[in-house]
């Protein structure tokens, strides 16, 4: 006997491959007058099987959808150009905040002042400890290019030490608090030691060099009178690099930028009578005077630099001193109180 005789004609539920002949028909759906599934009510099936959403709410789907993509394409010019992005404000903002270490969407944002028509002056803003050696002179080096073509007025917060110092030197005008932490000229290396502790745990490492200099300053050994001698050959020559700079951007004899780089830090007051810094003052002082060096109206505010999406990759890196690429410990030269 036919199982199917009381319900003749219906297929809802039935499934095969297509090949077999069968198709599959929606529950509800059936032609089948008898079908049981039709006796069911249509809210409780739009319970079991809701629509998409893009069918429920279409204006909030397609909205969103567009929203998407205008965001999207934003960003790509945004990140594709350096110019043409400014209002025409007159003034704009770069500030040295925190560690200096590699700060590549910084240099960015100093080129792309740079090449803006739009901007005639710049407030620097620092408030750094310093970092590394090569991050603060191609901050400085940027800042002095960009100083050369419209001017640049320093103010310097908290602290500006080091290589803080240092990115100020490119300034036409620095302001300081009275208590700013400055100063601090010099350069130290930090080498990390592990070979101790790989003592204790029973673990070394042999190395095989070409020259006796190429793993000079390794972890895994202590240094020698020679890796001393070479290694501070090398401080000494950026330590030079470093009283150039300030002797320059000073305006100072070379005399009497090295007397002031043994690497004592200074309250912005000292720095006043050393000839480190212009004036003393915070923000709105070194803004007054920029609008001075400008001619623009003392209610042009400045414009600020577009927020980073790798702002705290940068703060991780310039706290720990490390690249979060990968790469191991190497020893660090560092213009840093």
């Amino acid at each position: 006997m036919d199982q199917t005789s009381g319900n003749r004609g219906c297929t809802c539920g039935q499934a095969q491959d297509a090949e077999a002949g069968f198709t599959f028909t929606a529950p509800g759906n059936c032609a089948a007058a008898d079908c049981p599934f039709n006796h069911i009510p249509p809210k409780i099936w739009e319970a079991l099987l809701p629509r998409p959403f893009r069918k429920r709410h279409p204006i909030l789907f397609w909205g969103g959808l567009l929203l998407a993509a205008a965001l999207a394409a934003a960003g790509i010019l945004a990140g594709g150009t350096d110019t043409g992005l400014l209002p025409s404000s007159g003034l704009a903002v770069v500030r040295v905040e925190g560690p200096i270490m590699e700060q590549k969407g910084l240099l960015k944002w100093i080129r792309q002042i740079e090449r803006d028509e739009n901007v005639r002056g710049v407030l620097l803003r620092v408030d750094s400890p310093g970092g590394g050696v090569g991050a603060s002179q191609e901050i400085y080096g940027a800042l002095k290019r960009l100083n050369e073509k419209k001017p640049v007025v320093a103010s310097l917060g908290s602290t500006a030490a080091s290589g803080g110092l240092m990115v100020s030197m490119a300034a036409r005008w620095i302001v300081a608090n009275p208590s700013t932490v400055t100063g601090s000229i010099g350069v130290r290396m930090d080498r990390p030691q592990y070979y101790k502790l790989l003592e204790k745990l029973g673990l070394w490492q042999e190395t095989l060099t070409t020259a006796p200099y190429k793993d000079a300053g390794s972890p895994l050994r202590p240094l020698n009178d020679g890796d001393r001698k070479y290694f501070t050959g090398i401080l000494q020559d950026m330590h030079q690099q470093f009283v150039d700079i300030v002797a320059e951007g000073r305006g100072m004899d070379g005399k009497r930028a090295a007397a002031l780089a043994d690497g004592k830090i200074f309250t912005g007051r000292e720095a006043l009578t050393l000839g480190l810094v212009d004036q003393l003052g915070g923000q709105e002082e070194a803004l007054a005077r920029l609008r001075e060096l400008t001619g623009l109206p003392e209610d042009t505010e400045p414009v600020e630099r577009p927020e980073s999406g790798k702002f705290w990759k940068e703060m991780a890196e310039g706290l720990l001193g490390i690249r979060l690429n990968g790469g191991a410990p190497s020893p660090a030269f560092l213009y840093q109180f």
